[in-house]
């Protein structure tokens, strides 16, 4: 019984990979190792069109693999920024400021202090922390702080006037301030926006001084 069973699913094997049927097709209905099924169908020879169309099974299936392997990983990732995101509870004021000091130690001016506080940064977000940090940290009132926008783009473009227009709107919306807040706008090959601060000479030189206290506790002098 054992052996008809066995011949009866060799001759399906064999008419199914004439057919032009793949080894993976023929074992996923027969339940057949491949180990087996290369015994068995090692004398079958497919048409070039059965070949052709085999490559374009495989090409399919390999691409729906690697999107799905994808998708796997896009949700774990996703999972893990939900999950480390809940790590972050209430800030406190004085993380608040630890993390002010740190943004403009990466992104302020720090070597022409008689200028005050200038923060750059094209990531719209570093932008609203650095003007909570300004509010709530450095007492600083919203008609101190103005801005000058970085972008590109050439003045001769056709369309220059409109792109101007577009990005002032946008940083306008980011940063909650008016757009004759937005004092100056110089075109170059790269784009972000600049806080200024009037009148900081004396904040950008306590924030110079709380870099170096951070770079005095960490040996970093």
């Amino acid at each position: 019984m054992i052996q008809y069973l066995e011949k009866y699913k060799q001759n399906i094997a064999i008419e199914m990979r004439k057919r032009g049927c793949s080894y993976s097709e023929i074992e996923n209905r027969l339940h057949i190792p491949k180990s087996t099924l290369s015994y068995w169908l090692k004398n079958i020879k497919l048409t070039p069109e059965q070949v052709k169309k085999l490559n374009e099974k495989r090409t399919k299936t390999a691409k729906a693999n690697a999107l799905k392997k994808i998708s796997r990983t896009l949700r774990m990732i996703e999972e893990v920024k939900i999950s480390s995101s809940q790590d972050v509870k209430k800030i406190s004021k004085k993380e608040l400021w630890l993390m002010g000091i740190v943004l403009y130690w990466k992104n302020g001016n720090k070597t022409n202090l008689k200028k005050g506080v200038h923060f750059s940064s094209s990531d719209p977000d570093m932008i609203k922390l650095f003007l909570k940090w300004l509010r709530d940290i450095g007492g600083i009132r919203d008609e101190e702080i103005r801005f000058d926008i970085f972008m590109k783009g050439n003045r001769k473009s056709k369309n220059i006037g409109k792109i101007i227009d577009e990005t002032t709107n946008y940083w306008s919306q980011v940063t909650g301030f008016l757009k004759k807040d937005f004092s100056n706008i110089y075109l170059q090959k790269s784009g972000f926006l600049r806080i200024k601060v009037a009148q900081s000479s004396i904040l950008a030189r306590q924030i110079a001084g709380w870099i170096d206290g951070i770079k005095n506790l960490n040996n970093l002098n």
